[in-house]
C-alpha cells in the first residue's frame, strides 16, 4: 500500500484480497458494540431487578381458544424513478385454520421530487398503516361472521412518531380507518389485538416511573426479566405517556381506550418480548388472546396468523424488478423510448436485471 493511502486492498496469506476499509469497519463495529454493552450492562441488570420488584409476571398457557382467527398485515414498496417518487401500498388478511386470503386493490402514491425523500418515506409509512385498516374494515364487513379474533400486525397505542411523518391528511385518514375498524369489530362482537413485533416504545418504563433511570426501551429490558410463557398485566399506555409528558394527543384521537401488555412467546434471545395492544371492548378476552398467541407462536415468537399475513403480503425486490421491466417494455412500445420511465442513478442494475 502506498503512503498516500489510495490503495484499498491488501493481499491476505491465503491469496484472497480483503478490503482494508471493510477490515477497519469490522474492528470499529466490534469495538463499539462491546464498549456499548460494557457501559449498559450494569444499567440493564439494575433496572431489570427494579422491574422484577414492581411487576408480577403472569404465566400463560398454550391454549387455542379461538377456532377462526384472522391476521392482517400491510406492505409498502418504492420504485426509484428519476421523474417522480413512486410507491405502492397493499394489505392482506390471512385466515386460520383454512388459509383463506383477502386483499383489496393496492394504492399507488406518487409525488414530485420537490418533496424530500424522507417526507415521501413518511407519507408511504402512514398510508401503509391506513391501508391495513381499510382492508381490515372490508374484510370484517364481508366475512366478520366467520372470524372469532382479529390480530393486527402493528400498534393500536400509537407513539409520537406520527408527529414526525406523513402529512396531516394522511394521519387523519389513518385514525379515521382505525376508529371505523374498531367500531365495526365492537358491533360484530369480534375481539381485536395489535401485535407489535419491533416494540421500541417506553410505555412500561413510564408506567413504572423509571424514566429517569434508563433510556432503554421496554422490550429490551424485559428480554432480561421475563421467561418464555410470561406476560405483564395490562396497563394504559395513554396514562403512562400523560404522566411523563402531560399529553398523549395521538392516542386521544382513538374512540376507544387502548390497554397493553408485554409477553414473551419464545425462549430465544433473538425473539424479544412483544407488546400486545387491545381496545377496551376486548379486555374480557385478555387471557384467551395471550394464551392463543403463545400457543401459536411456533418458531419466531410471533402468533401464526401474523406470520402468515406477513409472508403473504411481502413482495420481493425481484418481483418488483420484473414488474418494472414489463412496464418499461410497454412505455417503450407506446411512447417510443424506455427513458420516460428511467430509474435514478445506481438503481438500474436491480430494476432491469432481476
Amino acid at each position: 500500500m502506498s503512503d498516500s493511502g489510495l490503495s484499498t486492498c491488501q493481499v491476505c496469506p491465503n491469496g484472497s484480497t480483503y478490503s482494508k476499509l471493510c477490515l477497519t469497519l469490522r474492528n470499529v463495529v466490534i469495538r463499539e458494540l462491546l464498549n456499548g454493552v460494557k457501559a449498559d450492562r450494569d444499567e440493564i441488570m439494575k433496572v431489570s431487578r427494579r422491574i422484577r420488584n414492581f411487576v408480577d409476571f403472569l404465566p400463560m398457557k398454550k391454549r387455542v381458544c379461538f377456532n377462526s382467527v384472522a391476521g392482517v398485515d400491510a406492505g409498502g414498496h418504492r420504485l426509484p424513478l428519476l421523474s417522480k417518487f413512486f410507491g405502492v401500498v397493499s394489505a392482506l388478511v390471512y385466515m386460520l385454520p383454512k388459509g383463506r386470503r383477502f386483499f383489496t386493490e393496492p394504492d399507488v402514491i406518487t409525488f414530485p421530487h420537490t418533496v424530500s425523500s424522507e417526507k415521501f418515506k413518511g407519507i408511504l409509512s402512514v398510508r401503509r398503516e391506513a391501508k391495513l385498516y381499510e382492508t381490515a374494515i372490508r374484510f370484517v364487513e364481508r366475512f366478520g361472521d366467520r372470524v372469532e379474533l382479529v390480530l393486527v400486525d402493528g400498534p393500536l397505542a400509537f407513539s409520537g412518531w406520527l408527529r414526525r411523518v406523513g402529512r396531516k391528511v394522511d394521519r387523519e385518514l389513518l385514525f379515521d380507518n382505525v376508529n371505523r375498524f374498531l367500531r365495526l369489530c365492537e358491533e360484530r362482537s369480534i375481539p381485536v389485538a395489535g401485535v407489535v413485533k419491533r416494540a421500541s416504545a417506553r410505555f412500561l418504563i413510564y408506567h413504572l416511573g423509571l424514566r429517569e433511570e434508563t433510556k432503554l426501551p421496554d422490550s429490551f429490558l424485559l428480554l432480561h426479566c421475563m421467561r418464555a410463557g410470561e406476560r405483564t398485566d395490562i396497563f394504559s399506555p395513554m396514562a403512562a405517556v400523560e404522566r411523563v409528558t402531560g399529553s398523549s394527543s395521538f392516542m386521544n384521537l382513538l374512540e376507544y381506550p387502548v390497554y397493553s401488555f408485554y409477553a414473551r412467546f419464545s425462549r430465544s434471545w433473538l425473539n424479544p418480548p412483544v407488546r400486545v395492544d387491545m381496545p377496551s371492548f376486548s379486555l374480557e378476552f385478555v387471557e384467551e388472546i395471550a394464551d392463543y398467541c403463545y400457543a401459536t407462536s411456533y418458531t419466531s415468537g410471533i402468533p401464526l396468523a401474523i406470520v402468515r399475513a406477513d409472508e403473504e403480503v411481502r413482495v420481493s425486490k425481484q418481483f418488483m424488478a420484473e414488474v418494472y421491466l414489463d412496464a418499461v417494455s410497454k412505455v417503450s412500445r407506446m411512447y417510443g423510448a424506455p427513458s420516460f420511465a428511467a430509474p435514478v442513478w445506481g438503481e438500474g442494475s436491480w430494476m432491469v436485471s432481476p
